[in-house]
Protein backbone atom coordinates (compact mmCIF):
# COMPACT_ATOMS: atom_id res chain seq x y z
CA UNK A 1 0.00 0.00 0.00
CA UNK A 2 1.74 3.28 -0.97
CA UNK A 3 1.64 6.40 1.35
CA UNK A 4 -1.51 8.20 0.05
CA UNK A 5 -3.62 5.31 -0.28
CA UNK A 6 -2.64 4.30 2.87
CA UNK A 7 -3.17 7.55 4.62
CA UNK A 8 -6.50 7.98 2.75
CA UNK A 9 -7.09 4.44 4.66
CA UNK A 10 -6.61 5.61 8.05
CA UNK A 11 -8.83 8.80 7.35
CA UNK A 12 -11.35 6.27 6.22
CA UNK A 13 -11.09 4.25 8.88
CA UNK A 14 -10.82 7.08 11.60
CA UNK A 15 -13.91 8.72 10.42
CA UNK A 16 -15.88 5.19 9.87
CA UNK A 17 -15.26 4.60 13.52
CA UNK A 18 -16.07 8.15 14.88
CA UNK A 19 -19.27 7.76 12.96
CA UNK A 20 -19.99 3.82 12.93
CA UNK A 21 -20.60 4.61 9.45
CA UNK A 22 -18.92 4.48 6.48
CA UNK A 23 -22.00 6.66 4.88
CA UNK A 24 -21.34 9.38 7.04
CA UNK A 25 -17.68 8.94 7.03
CA UNK A 26 -18.14 9.15 3.25
CA UNK A 27 -20.17 12.70 3.71
CA UNK A 28 -17.41 14.00 6.02
CA UNK A 29 -14.63 12.95 3.22
CA UNK A 30 -16.65 14.18 0.22
CA UNK A 31 -16.01 10.78 -1.15
CA UNK A 32 -18.90 7.66 -2.00
CA UNK A 33 -19.74 5.12 1.01
CA UNK A 34 -18.19 2.62 -1.30
CA UNK A 35 -14.77 4.67 -2.01
CA UNK A 36 -14.92 4.25 2.36
CA UNK A 37 -15.49 0.95 2.20
CA UNK A 38 -13.00 -0.59 0.24
CA UNK A 39 -10.21 1.47 1.56
CA UNK A 40 -11.14 0.48 4.95
CA UNK A 41 -11.15 -3.26 3.37
CA UNK A 42 -7.55 -2.41 1.53
CA UNK A 43 -6.62 -1.77 5.21
CA UNK A 44 -7.74 -4.44 7.35
CA UNK A 45 -6.36 -6.62 3.62
CA UNK A 46 -2.81 -4.83 4.58
CA UNK A 47 -2.93 -5.56 8.44
CA UNK A 48 -4.67 -8.93 8.30
CA UNK A 49 -7.36 -8.27 10.97
CA UNK A 50 -10.97 -7.28 10.43
CA UNK A 51 -11.18 -3.39 12.39
CA UNK A 52 -14.58 -3.72 12.40
CA UNK A 53 -17.65 -5.58 13.30
CA UNK A 54 -20.39 -5.05 10.97
CA UNK A 55 -24.11 -5.81 12.58
CA UNK A 56 -26.94 -5.43 10.28
CA UNK A 57 -29.92 -4.02 12.76
CA UNK A 58 -32.01 -2.40 10.15
CA UNK A 59 -29.40 0.39 9.74
CA UNK A 60 -25.41 -0.57 9.17
CA UNK A 61 -24.16 0.02 12.12
CA UNK A 62 -20.15 -0.13 12.28
CA UNK A 63 -18.47 -1.41 16.16
CA UNK A 64 -14.88 -1.16 16.05
CA UNK A 65 -13.00 -4.07 17.43
CA UNK A 66 -11.05 -3.93 20.66
CA UNK A 67 -7.66 -3.48 18.74
CA UNK A 68 -9.45 -0.86 16.51
CA UNK A 69 -10.50 0.74 19.43
CA UNK A 70 -7.41 0.71 21.16
CA UNK A 71 -5.14 2.14 18.66
CA UNK A 72 -7.65 5.27 17.48
CA UNK A 73 -6.26 7.60 20.11
CA UNK A 74 -2.87 7.19 18.33
CA UNK A 75 -3.96 7.40 15.08
CA UNK A 76 -6.12 10.55 16.02
CA UNK A 77 -2.70 12.31 17.78
CA UNK A 78 -1.14 11.32 14.49
CA UNK A 79 -3.58 13.39 12.19
CA UNK A 80 -3.43 16.13 14.90
CA UNK A 81 0.20 16.32 14.51
CA UNK A 82 0.28 15.88 10.69
CA UNK A 83 -2.38 19.09 11.10
CA UNK A 84 -0.54 20.97 13.29
CA UNK A 85 2.90 19.93 10.96
CA UNK A 86 1.16 21.82 7.99
CA UNK A 87 0.17 24.54 9.45
CA UNK A 88 3.69 25.11 10.84
CA UNK A 89 4.93 24.43 6.73
CA UNK A 90 2.06 27.08 5.50
CA UNK A 91 3.11 29.64 8.13
CA UNK A 92 6.87 29.16 7.48
CA UNK A 93 6.34 29.24 3.73
CA UNK A 94 3.93 32.43 4.25
CA UNK A 95 6.36 33.89 6.70
CA UNK A 96 9.87 33.40 4.11
CA UNK A 97 11.60 31.44 7.15
CA UNK A 98 13.13 28.36 6.82
CA UNK A 99 14.68 26.74 9.83
CA UNK A 100 16.99 23.77 9.79
CA UNK A 101 18.96 21.62 12.28
CA UNK A 102 21.92 19.82 11.73
CA UNK A 103 25.43 18.74 13.31
CA UNK A 104 28.04 21.26 12.84
CA UNK A 105 29.99 19.33 10.75
CA UNK A 106 27.19 18.85 8.23
CA UNK A 107 26.58 22.47 8.22
CA UNK A 108 30.06 23.04 7.71
CA UNK A 109 31.17 20.32 5.11
CA UNK A 110 27.99 20.29 3.24
CA UNK A 111 25.24 22.93 3.65
CA UNK A 112 27.53 26.04 4.00
CA UNK A 113 29.24 25.71 0.89
CA UNK A 114 25.55 24.86 -0.76
CA UNK A 115 23.55 27.82 1.06
CA UNK A 116 24.80 30.56 -1.30
CA UNK A 117 23.06 28.64 -4.30
CA UNK A 118 19.84 28.41 -2.37
CA UNK A 119 19.72 31.94 -1.53
CA UNK A 120 20.09 33.10 -5.07
CA UNK A 121 17.37 30.68 -5.87
CA UNK A 122 15.16 32.04 -3.04
CA UNK A 123 16.16 35.44 -2.51
CA UNK A 124 13.07 36.13 -0.16
CA UNK A 125 13.62 32.90 2.34
CA UNK A 126 15.55 34.02 5.51
CA UNK A 127 17.36 30.74 6.30
CA UNK A 128 17.99 29.87 10.32
CA UNK A 129 20.64 27.10 11.06
CA UNK A 130 20.56 25.74 14.29
CA UNK A 131 23.87 23.95 14.04
CA UNK A 132 24.30 21.20 17.81
CA UNK A 133 24.54 18.00 18.71
CA UNK A 134 21.47 17.52 20.63
CA UNK A 135 18.69 15.50 18.96
CA UNK A 136 15.27 18.11 18.85
CA UNK A 137 11.74 17.96 18.79
CA UNK A 138 11.08 19.82 15.28
CA UNK A 139 7.25 20.73 16.58
CA UNK A 140 8.05 22.25 19.44
CA UNK A 141 11.09 24.21 17.75
CA UNK A 142 9.73 25.13 14.86
CA UNK A 143 12.02 23.38 13.02
CA UNK A 144 10.83 22.90 9.33
CA UNK A 145 13.85 20.25 7.98
CA UNK A 146 17.21 18.92 9.58
CA UNK A 147 18.69 15.73 10.58
CA UNK A 148 21.71 14.64 12.69
CA UNK A 149 23.65 11.89 10.96
CA UNK A 150 25.77 9.29 12.99
CA UNK A 151 29.42 9.39 13.49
Amino acid sequence: MNTPVFLNALKAFEASARHQSFSAAAKELNVTPAAVGQLVRGLEDYLGTRLFHRQQTGKNRLIPTELAESVLPDIRGGFDKLTLGLEKLKKGVSSGILTITVSPAFAAKWLLPRIDQFQMAYPDTDVRLDTNLKLVDFLANGIDIGGHCCK
